[in-house]
């Protein structure tokens, strides 16, 4: 006889809350208040994606203008075209770092702007030490840690659950997200109470 054992992967909160349900998920047609709550989701969801499809784009120069005002503002006809050339890379580069500038800011701002405190608190104190001296290539890591959604973030960061597979390191060196689980294991803000999470958060202007 041949037995066959099934693992399943359950996301909570604080180990105990489970996985939630809207009522509308529950197929019942004689549910009027799931009903209700389909109207008014289909009424919601297009502004729902729109405000989503904003809080995941990064935002570049052009986004306000700024990138062609200094381009208008160093262009002058009277120039030869070798100083024009030089002056247009110039450009170039001046607005690609404002450009990575811009995303360093909007990465730090969304890891403080969770909607969990204890997220708020430890991610977004890790992106305010460090993001400014991040490389490209670990904005990028980084990014796709944002992307996640706030409990998974929360699970990795507290060690309820291991980093995702396709965001590990190897044998000789940790990927960025293993190093921001190492930091959280280590920092006192992870070992905090509710009172003093609030009294740092407010003290870092995290709120």
């Amino acid at each position: 006889t041949t037995s066959t054992t099934t693992t399943t992967t359950t996301r909570c909160y604080m180990g105990g809350a489970g996985d939630m349900k809207s009522r509308r998920e529950n197929n019942n047609e004689n549910d009027e208040i799931a009903r209700r709550e389909q109207e008014l989701w289909d009424k919601a969801r297009p502004r729902y994606d729109a405000i989503m499809e904003r809080h995941l784009r990064l935002p570049t120069v052009d986004d306000d203008g700024d990138g062609d005002a200094d381009a208008d503002a160093n262009s002058d006809a009277t120039r030869t075209a070798t100083t024009t050339t030089s002056n247009s890379e110039t450009n170039e580069s001046t607005k690609e770092q404002r450009e990575l500038q811009v995303r360093r800011k909007r990465l730090v701002y969304r890891s403080k702007q969770r909607g969990w405190l204890e997220v708020d608190l430890l991610l977004g104190t890790w992106a305010a030490e460090n993001v400014p001296s991040l490389t490209v290539d670990e904005l990028d890591e980084f990014e796709n840690f944002v992307n996640m959604e706030t409990i998974d973030i929360y699970n990795v960061l507290t060690l309820r659950v291991d980093v995702p597979e396709e965001m590990r390191g190897s044998m000789d060196e940790k990927s960025l997200v293993e190093r921001i689980q190492d930091w959280a294991k280590e920092s006192p803000l992870g070992k905090a109470d509710r009172e003093r999470y609030v009294e740092v958060k407010t003290k870092n202007n995290l709120i």
